[in-house]
């Protein structure tokens, strides 16, 4: 990509510094939930717990080994914050009505809205448990911090559905904290076990941040460019919800802004997502919402420097080719 040096965009390839110790927190998870106590284990153990791309404990693991070797700690770090991501995950359907996760049928078809919304909070006390277990005080603060603004981002989103005049401005403040703060946790979080200086563990909260940031801004474009097979989730969700996003919020600003109000309104109304994509495909949308991702992606990369150079510095450089990578049309 022109933003970052060539590297890798494969993600087996770029954990392959930490693919054993990705191995033991897959372990873990599995043996904290599908272990739980009846029913709650038997429920969990037919849902696809490690399958997915296992990013947020990679970035926990390669913060980590970026500064130190990994401890016990990290792979325990590691498996907490996925647990967040899966319990966001089954809340995230339940909202969004979807039908299927990780190319699975979702927990609120299968099980209803009420046991779904029950499991994840489920899953989310077993993380919190397990960071007050740590010898590492302020992993549960940091943990308690995460999950407050991820529900506070979450809660603006749904505020806001429908709402034609959301800005480019408010679109941000939304996910950088329902996206963006669990990115910035998992690293700040995997350098702080190593030990690092408290201002090498603010670079890497950094980076987590504006990669964060850049990771949604191209999610948001797929979910109306991309293939559901491909991605292995609903798509359309955003606009079946009028969830206004960067794409939609910067056509909708350009031309007869009129006629494209009504144009979305039609979208909206027959949920007819490939008529969205054209529009989309047919302005300088998804060029811009690019460029916007972009531009995190310089300054994820510029809050790198103080690392030392590691394989694991490497890895977390190609991340930013793999995010910006997800957003480029076909």
């Amino acid at each position: 990509m022109k933003t970052t040096d060539p590297h890798p965009v494969d993600l087996p390839t770029l954990f392959s510094p930490i693919a054993d110790d990705l191995g033991r927190v897959r372990e873990r998870i599995g043996d904290v939930l599908t272990g739980a106590v009846w029913p709650v284990g038997d429920y969990l153990a037919q849902l696809d717990l490690s399958g997915g791309k296992m990013l947020r404990p990679a970035l926990t693991l390669l913060s980590g080994q970026a500064v130190g070797p990994l401890k016990t700690d990290h792979i325990e770090l590691a498996a907490i914050v996925e647990m967040i991501h899966l319990a966001s995950l089954l809340h995230d359907d339940v909202i969004d009505q979807a039908r299927t996760r990780r190319g699975q049928t979702s927990a609120n078809v299968l099980w209803g809205n009420t046991q779904a919304v029950l499991l994840g909070d489920y899953i989310l006390s077993r993380a919190f448990a397990m960071a007050a277990a740590l010898n590492l005080p302020s992993a549960a603060e940091v943990m308690c911090q995460t999950a407050e603004a991820i529900c506070t981002g979450e809660i603006r989103q749904n505020l806001r559905k429908g709402d034609r005049d959301l800005s480019e401005s408010e679109y941000l403040t939304i996910i950088e904290a329902k996206t963006a703060s669990l990115f910035g946790g998992c690293c700040y979080l995997g350098a702080l076990a190593g030990c690092a200086e408290p201002s090498v563990c603010q670079s890497t909260r950094q980076y987590g941040m504006a990669l964060g940031m850049a990771f949604q801004i191209t999610d948001d474009l797929l979910d109306i460019l991309g293939s559901s097979a491909q991605e292995g989730k609903t798509l359309g969700t955003d606009l079946f919800h009028e969830k206004l996003t960067l794409p939609v919020i910067y056509w909708l600003r350009q031309g007869d802004q009129r006629q494209r109000q009504a144009e979305f309104s039609r979208f909206a109304e027959q949920s007819d997502l490939a008529a969205l994509g054209r529009a989309i495909r047919q302005s300088d949308a998804a060029a811009y919402t690019l460029s916007r991702a972009e531009a995190y992606v310089r300054t994820a990369k510029d809050s790198l420097n103080p690392l030392p150079d590691s394989a694991s510095k490497d890895a977390l450089l190609g991340l930013l080719s793999y995010v910006l990578s997800r957003g480029e049309p076909d």
